[in-house]
């Protein structure tokens, strides 16, 4: 309960005074349509600052269940055998870790507020928690990292040939700092142009030299952040699914041409982790184009004034696309089968230690002399002799 209200107090926006709220309401006839306007005006205040408050909260809880799940799947792919047993994997790894990231990001940029000190402190604070440059540039990470993750199955599976011929391990580590570069690009130096302190608090994205290059960042930042992934995902795994599909059909003909078992089983085994691979991407392709279609839509038509920005849409919505990186370890945990095998195996040994625990604890206590039966015995013998 006291960590509930901390998270209140904590969440509650700086901004939020009785000063927007006008109390001088006046009970005259000659003015009720005044009074009607301070009505509505103190109604529409109360449900922004409502929501506001419970988008912050939901923000925090986001930030820390998204840490505490994927802080769990990391650890089960770095603690698993095969983890680094394929490229995949290495780049699953590499994903859960932005995951972790932005979500321990966003819980600092909500905690972290710029107060009375130094502008230069206060600057700082604004640049790396305040305006969230840094949780964005690990979140834009992310969808840059979920599109190397989809053009290396792609390759894989679509020309394997080539892939064979042509892969080399420094394009592993590529992929690995790709994603970061694609993030810098797209969130952490946008930002830290367009952000600055006034009067204390942390002006975020509003410091542009014209209406016109912020449109046109906008309209760019709605390509590379959304359509560009989803025309990535929708091309690639159609094409990865259209070849599985008639590798299936490959099999079957196989099996109908007396395959030795062995031999089939090898492949099925194979098909059978790829495919395993290629639902839990598919999966967290398809949480990716659920939970920013919202924020990004939103974001493009207040650009263009096809509908009015209201800032309370816009938190709403960035909520709703922070649940992103909250839900990823849980897909990764039901889904995919190294982190699956390693819970199996934790819970058998938890379970395993548990047993031998209340074995031990009935075990009868073994006397000085030997055990119950072998005291039986000796007083037998004994009993004979006399």
């Amino acid at each position: 309960m006291v960590m509930w209200l901390t998270m209140i107090a904590v969440a509650t926006p700086a901004n939020v005074t009785d000063a927007g709220i006008d109390y001088n309401v006046s009970s005259s006839p000659n003015q009720t349509s005044s009074s009607s306007s301070s009505s509505r005006r103190y109604r529409f205040t109360f449900i922004s600052t409502a929501l506001m408050l419970a988008s912050n909260v939901a923000s925090m809880v986001i930030g820390v269940v998204g840490c505490l799940a994927n802080a769990y799947v990391l650890l089960a792919l770095l603690l698993s055998k095969n983890s680094r047993a394929s490229n995949v994997n290495v780049f699953i790894t590499h994903q859960t870790i932005l995951d972790l990231a932005a979500c321990a990001l966003l819980f600092l940029g909500m905690v972290v507020k710029p107060a009375e000190m130094s502008y230069s402190t206060a600057l700082f604070i604004c640049w790396f928690f305040d305006s969230f440059a840094v949780a964005t540039t690990a979140g834009n990470a992310s969808v840059g990292g979920l599109m190397i993750i989809t053009l290396e199955r792609y390759v894989k599976i679509v020309h394997p040939v080539a892939y064979r011929n042509r892969y080399r391990p420094w394009m592993t580590r590529a992929g690995i700092v790709l994603p970061w570069i694609f993030g810098i690009a797209t969130g952490l130096i946008p930002t830290w142009v367009t952000s600055y302190v006034k009067g204390g608090r942390c002006m975020r994205s509003t410091k542009w030299s014209n209406p016109t290059h912020q449109l046109v960042w906008n309209v760019w930042r709605f390509i590379l952040l959304y359509l560009g992934p989803l025309y990535v995902f929708v091309f690639g795994y159609w094409k990865i699914l259209a070849v599985v599909r008639r590798q299936r059909k490959q099999v079957a003909q196989s099996q109908s041409r007396g395959t030795s078992k062995t031999t089939m089983d090898a492949e099925k085994a194979s098909k059978q982790t790829e495919m395993n691979v290629i639902k839990t991407v598919v999966l967290v392709s398809a949480t990716f184009a659920i939970c920013f279609v919202c924020i990004r839509t939103y974001t493009i038509l207040t650009s263009l004034k096809v509908v009015p920005g209201l800032p309370e849409l816009y938190v709403l919505f960035s909520v709703f696309s922070y649940s992103n990186r909250c839900l990823n370890p849980f897909i990764y945990a039901t889904q995919y089968e190294i982190v699956r095998r390693w819970w199996k195996i934790m819970m058998c040994r938890l379970v395993r230690g548990q047993h031998a625990n209340d074995v031990s604890q009935q075990t009868p206590p073994v006397l000085p002399g030997g055990s119950e039966n072998q005291q039986t015995n000796k007083s037998r013998v004994n009993t004979k002799h006399h």
